[in-house]
């Protein structure tokens, strides 16, 4: 598990810039690590459903939008620091449901009462993070930055988000081996 600024330096290693040592630096590769970190986890964090980010709630019932009622039975409040909603459960079985912004705010329309979410929470703690995705988040954090570091430096972005994708299957697949798979029951 790394600190926010050992990601920092990974970060500006793949795009090959200096490092830095401290996150309150006011040069320009601090500034813009701090002005990318939280749209870059929260990207990260969506590309996949990661164990340490994985939650279930019971899901607060709000007041339906009119407008969905012929189609829809329930509105629900998201959860705190929620990213993705991944399924959602009423009864023990799936329930449909679709994540909308009505009146001002996100809710989650769905079929089923008294609905369980399976979700993704945005986890900013970087000591919870596993060492594979705090690799994918430094290369993510890479391809962000290194527009506005390397002014638009079209080869090296493109190097950057092939080494982001290329880091992903295997970072997925060792989050993937630590969870056992349970078989869905059967409708029948």
């Amino acid at each position: 598990m790394a600190s926010k600024l050992e990601i920092w330096n990974m970060a500006l290693g793949f795009i090959g810039t200096r490092t830095v040592a401290s996150e309150s630096e006011r040069t320009p590769e601090a500034i813009q690590c701090a002005l990318f970190w939280d749209s870059a986890r929260r990207a990260a964090l969506r590309d996949y459903p990661w164990n340490f980010a994985q939650c279930r709630a019971r899901l607060a019932e709000t007041i339906l939008p009119e407008v969905r009622a012929g189609e829809w039975g329930y509105a629900y409040a998201l959860p705190d620091r929620c990213l993705k909603i991944h399924q959602l459960w009423s009864g023990g079985r799936r329930a449909r449901f679709l994540p909308v912004y009505e009146a001002e705010r996100p809710i989650i329309l769905s079929d089923g009462a008294e609905a369980l979410a399976d979700y993704t929470r945005d986890v900013t703690e970087t000591s919870r993070w596993d060492d594979a995705f705090c690799g994918v988040m430094a290369r993510r954090l890479a391809c962000l930055i290194c527009v506005p570091l390397l002014k638009n430096n079209a080869g090296k972005v493109q190097e950057l988000e092939g080494l982001y994708r290329a880091a992903l299957p295997e970072a997925m697949q060792a989050d993937a081996s630590e969870r056992e798979q349970r078989a869905e029951p059967d409708a029948w």
